[in-house]
């Protein structure tokens, strides 16, 4: 079968430039000043996804190890642990209604429930190695779950040229053949340099404007887009806060948290606050 090539050219504002480390329109957070630091426990120095969990509290991953962890925001302490798998590189992690969602890099998914611990499904993809799957976010507008490439963007009888967000169907239990969202570096590089690479880390759904962020660990940056899959900024986030931005989410009320990967230390979580 001959294969289709994909290819979605996006125009980023490049006439609008508010500073030198956002273009477009912006952001409803100041990732400047974070209303609150978390400092995780020295054994989660790589969590590698992030999502809510319930009221004050988010669940994430430690990237090698199928354990899911429930960390409480007013106690400052993890409260709860599930094992779910075996080892592996866990890159995305996902609630939705009573099920959590869990994807490694190598494209395994897994599904179970949170009253029946124990129980674990399989959900086939169609990535492999070479996609490198790195984000995982839950959006509400769509009912669909959204899957970040770090890597290749192809899958089978599909080219891609950049990289790709796909999306899986969670009232059919279907992937999506083509790509939601397609983003190529050289419509970033005329904004932001001839050396910027983007690489998705992470995937999350605003709860209240259904716009997708998609961070970038790489060259430390968040890409918002719009509904309709425009992007509307790009910021670059300064190493200081964000080491190696990983994992993000968003509580129902719009508070944003952003989760780090820091070497030989724990983690932190940071949550910025929506500004008017």
């Amino acid at each position: 079968m001959r294969k289709l090539t994909l290819q979605v050219t996006f125009i980023l504002l490049s006439t609008v430039l508010f500073a030198q480390a956002q273009i477009g329109e912006k952001p409803p957070y100041d990732f400047e000043s974070p209303d609150q630091i978390y400092v995780l426990p020295d054994y989660l120095e790589e969590v590698s996804a992030l999502t809510y969990y319930q009221p004050n509290q988010l669940a994430m991953l430690n990237d090698e190890h199928g354990r899911m962890y429930v960390y409480d925001l007013s106690k400052m302490e993890i409260v709860h642990r599930v094992r779910f798998h075996g080892d592996g590189d866990f890159e995305g992690i996902e609630r939705v209604g009573d099920f959590i969602y869990a994807i490694e890099s190598t494209g395994k998914m897994h599904r179970f429930n949170i009253h029946m611990e124990g129980v674990v499904e399989a959900i086939k993809t169609p990535f492999d190695k070479k996609n490198n799957v790195e984000g995982l976010g839950y959006d509400h507008v769509n009912n669909r779950l959204l899957i970040g490439l770090k890597g290749s963007g192809d899958v089978k009888n599909i080219d891609v040229k950049g990289k790709a967000v796909y999306s899986f169907d969670l009232a059919t239990d279907e992937f999506d053949k083509l790509p939601a969202y397609v983003i190529l570096n050289k419509d970033l590089e005329r904004v932001v340099g001839d050396d910027f690479r983007f690489s998705p880390s992470g995937v999350a759904v605003h709860p209240l404007t259904g716009e997708v962020y998609v961070l970038s660990a790489v060259k430390n940056a968040l890409i918002i887009f719009s509904n309709e899959g425009k992007p509307k900024n790009l910021t670059r986030l300064g190493k200081r806060l964000f080491p190696q931005p990983e994992g993000i989410t968003f509580s129902p009320n719009g508070d944003l948290f952003i989760s780090n990967e820091i070497d030989s230390d724990g983690g932190t979580i940071l949550k910025f606050s929506q500004k008017n």
